[in-house]
């Protein structure tokens, strides 16, 4: 996992606070086989930016507690996002890199 373009301070006060943070991440950290890459509904997108659905498990509140207090940096992103309304729209850099635009409603 080669997560970057953010700092630990930007990392924790997003996920304290909302906002918006762009991250800079591999293909399969988006999607394990980077299988989404081939999907004639994206592989359109992928250089001018596109978005996953949410993963269902994070609709369950005790699943999406699990997920943020033991999942991995990514994972917690993609469900402090969601479950807060935002939204994430990836964007290829690179062959295999991708730019990850996240935003949440502020906390003030």
């Amino acid at each position: 996992m080669a997560i970057t373009g953010v700092s630990q301070e930007q990392y924790a006060h997003y996920l304290s606070n909302g906002g918006t943070l762009v991250f800079q991440l591999e293909a399969n950290d988006i999607e394990p086989g980077s299988g989404f890459e081939k999907s004639a509904l994206i592989s359109p997108f992928l250089d001018t930016g596109f978005e996953l659905k949410p993963p269902p498990l994070i609709e369950s509140p005790s699943d999406a507690a699990q997920l943020l207090l033991r999942g991995e940096s990514w994972l917690r992103v993609v469900v402090f996002t969601y479950r807060r309304g935002g939204s994430i729209v990836y964007k290829r850099v690179a062959a295999g890199r991708y730019e990850a635009t996240v935003s949440s409603p502020s906390n003030g």
